[in-house]
């Protein structure tokens, strides 16, 4: 029932960004980066796969609203740690590439994943250790200060380098935060000094 709650608000969500894509319009801004209604403008392959696929619409409004998620964090992660001095450490790149490099995810692609990774842990570590709170399981961040992002979204929010130019897109995004059923990790188990795919195996 969950799952479904959660598709329908996505697909609600997402059917805003369909009308008039040429109008080019904002539809999310982090710091001085903004995503608009033409980046989600699908290729001819795409459109044709759309034709083809019952389920094709619904899964490109999903693939859509992963892109807005997807948008926010990478900008919020740059920008968070440009304004903290958080930078990525080469031993935590390293481990990431050995971790996780194969012949299908290699070379440039491994560079900037592996890069983004131990930055995004340097930022984790430091909003725990600014705003502790709730920390949880998600199968793509699996520790994932959760309550910490929340109040650092909000103050971005509040300061306007954060904005929805939609109110559903909004809302559904915010509700991320809630997970009532998320897997919780107990504060005593919550450690941040090394990444969590050291503790792969």
């Amino acid at each position: 029932m969950k799952r479904v709650f959660q598709f329908f608000l996505l697909f609600i969500c997402c059917f805003q960004l369909s009308p008039s894509l040429a109008d080019d319009k904002p539809v999310v801004s982090v710091g001085s980066h903004t995503l608009t209604e033409s980046d989600f403008k699908p290729t001819e392959e795409e459109l044709a796969s759309l034709q083809e696929d019952p389920m094709g619409a619904e899964r490109r409004e999903l693939q859509n609203f992963t892109k807005i998620v997807e948008f926010v964090e990478h900008h919020f992660v740059r920008d968070y740690a440009a304004n903290n001095n958080l930078t990525a450490a080469p031993e935590f790149v390293a481990s990431f590439k050995e971790a996780f490099g194969s012949e299908s995810l290699n070379g440039e692609k491994l560079d900037e994943l592996a890069e983004f990774a131990a930055l995004q842990f340097a930022v984790d570590a430091h909003l725990y250790k600014t705003h502790g709170g709730r920390v949880v399981f998600d199968h793509s961040h699996p520790m994932l200060p959760i309550e910490a992002y929340f109040n650092a979204y909000k103050a971005y929010s509040e300061k306007q380098q954060l904005v929805f130019f939609d109110k559903e897109i909004a809302n559904t995004w915010w509700l991320g935060f809630v997970r009532p059923n998320a897997v919780e990790i107990p504060a005593g188990d919550v450690d941040f000094s090394l990444p969590w795919w050291h503790k792969l195996g």
